[in-house]
């Protein structure tokens, strides 16, 4: 996977909070565009003929996939109160890995983050936990490798 895309409405406070949270690299950004930079007409024809601007941002993992956050300008950013949308068509949640799943849960809900779900093992040492990001971005902390986890939810 090369990256995925995730809206904010407070893009230099999710920099922060992904970088001190999940250790990611602030690669470029914050990066304004908009109507009048270059690229705009790919973005417009990406978005939609109401976009009019936007900041963004990259990031990346330690594995090298990326994370773009993305506040919009115009139209604003609109909140759900319950952006767990799984029943409908399209991504529902991002998943880490992480090297220590009680303390990346631990700095999550120290740094404004909420936890969905209790920890659940899934199979042996295969921790998840779904988790929000103060934006109510769904959140997924793993503590093996898509594998292994992979590996765990085909056990008994």
């Amino acid at each position: 996977m090369n990256h995925v895309g995730v809206t904010v409405s407070d893009l230099e406070k999710a920099i922060d909070w992904y970088v001190n949270v999940f250790g990611l690299e602030l690669m470029d950004g914050p990066i304004d565009a908009s109507l009048a930079t270059v690229g705009a007409s790919r973005r417009q024809e990406v978005f939609g003929p109401n976009w009019t601007g936007m900041r963004l941002a990259h990031l990346m993992t330690a594995n090298g996939t990326g994370l773009e956050l993305f506040e919009f300008v115009g139209p604003p950013v609109e909140s759900l109160e319950d952006n767990f949308t799984y029943w409908r068509v399209g991504p529902h949640h991002i998943a880490l890995t992480v090297a220590d799943f009680d303390a990346a849960l631990q700095r999550l809900l120290d740094a404004g983050g909420t936890q969905r779900t209790g920890v659940h093992d899934v199979f042996g040492g295969a921790y998840v936990c779904y988790c929000s990001d103060p934006w109510g971005n769904t959140v997924e902390l793993v503590s093996k490798s898509y594998r292994e986890l992979s590996n765990a939810t085909m056990q008994p």
